[in-house]
């Protein structure tokens, strides 16, 4: 229910204190009608019959909530969802200097290690259905979610964009949450300049980005060489045929006209958008695959579990990793940097995606 309700900003709140707030009352009001109306049974079938028609009306409107989420994911993970076919072609560590030493380091202790500082470039190729054999190999590098500040610092970030940029590929995709407040603009300045890609370096504004400064971001980005897209779509042709790349504007607080996307003409189409719940749009326009973050992979994951917290109102169906529904792939990143600076089981990452027809 958090995942799934909480992550719609109500009247500019912060996100965190949002969902805190919604956690709190929710579990409130759950425990005192529990005790309510199940004070007087002793949970066995005999007991629940000689309940009150109240009672047996609440426990029965819980357990038909609880399949139903349950029977929803299990339609969306063996029916909706089709295989992806991928395959991971490396995973490297970055270097990063020793000095930068994570927080929370008495979490040790208890077996637990914060990654924060221990990215990791990977390459995948992924097959796309009704992909034109004229952009077979057509290679993207992602990053997202830097959350630039105090732990994501300008040095720290200046040897994992060193790396980005040795990759080489057609694209840069940059999908989101840049900063996260006003005066970081400022002071990252410069720090994406020198991304250069035949196709171009393009950029998506993520929730962040717009509780800080998003015109002033959209032009430091400009500056830099970034091309910011806001619900545009710019094309490309290679032997005849036509390539979309096309840029959604943020999910929650952006331009809400989604038709330059939806209208789109080409044989092969790339949706950047911050959100995976933008998956809707990555359908509807027909893109192929769509490239997003947010998520930060779930940022703390337990084993076997996963994440437990997933900002999606789509619960924790779109965490990170890949999923295809109908013809669209969407690729989710663990992105760089986070908030609160710690990462469980789930290493901030850099991800190069080379695409090629089914």
């Amino acid at each position: 229910m958090t995942n799934r309700i909480s992550f719609h900003p109500p009247c500019g709140w912060g996100e965190a204190f949002w969902t805190l707030s919604w956690s709190t009352v929710f579990i409130s009001i759950q425990g005192v009608l529990s005790v309510i109306f199940l004070k007087n049974w002793d949970f066995t079938w005999p007991g629940l019959f000689s309940q009150s028609l109240t009672t047996i009306i609440y426990i029965t409107l819980v357990t038909l909530w609880v399949l139903w989420m349950v029977l929803d994911h299990a339609i969306w993970k063996f029916f909706r969802l089709k295989p992806v076919l991928f395959k991971k072609v490396k995973s490297e560590k970055i270097k990063v200097d020793k000095r930068f030493v994570a927080p929370f380091d008495f979490l040790k202790w208890f077996g637990i290690v914060n990654q924060l500082y221990q990215p990791l470039v990977t390459e995948y190729e992924v097959k796309l259905e009704g992909w034109p054999k004229e952009f077979s190999g057509l290679s993207i590098v992602q990053i997202s979610d830097l959350h630039y500040g105090k732990y994501i610092s300008n040095n720290y970030l200046k040897a994992v964009l060193h790396k980005a940029k040795q990759l080489k590929p057609d694209l840069f995709a940059l999908t989101g949450d840049f900063i996260n407040f006003k005066k970081d603009i400022t002071a990252m300045k410069g720090l994406l300049k020198g991304f250069k890609a035949p196709l171009g370096v393009y950029a998506v504004l993520g929730n962040h980005d717009h509780g800080a400064d998003p015109v002033g971001l959209t032009k430091a980005l400009k500056e830099d060489g970034v091309q910011v897209l806001d619900h545009e779509v710019v094309y490309h042709k290679r032997k005849g045929k036509k390539l979309a790349i096309m840029g959604a504007a943020e999910l929650w607080f952006g331009n809400r006209d989604e038709s330059a996307i939806r209208d789109a003409k080409a044989d092969a189409k790339i949706l950047l958008a911050h959100h995976p719940d933008h998956f809707y749009l990555g359908k509807q326009s027909g893109a192929n695959i769509q490239i997003s973050g947010h998520t930060h992979g779930g940022q703390i994951c337990f084993p076997l579990l996963g994440p437990l917290i997933v900002p999606s109102n789509q619960g924790r169906k779109y965490f990170g990793g890949f999923y295809r529904e109908k013809k669209t792939v969407l690729f989710v990143t663990n992105g760089i940097g986070c908030y609160p600076p710690l990462r469980v089981l789930c290493q901030p990452e850099i991800v190069k995606l080379v695409l090629k027809p089914l």
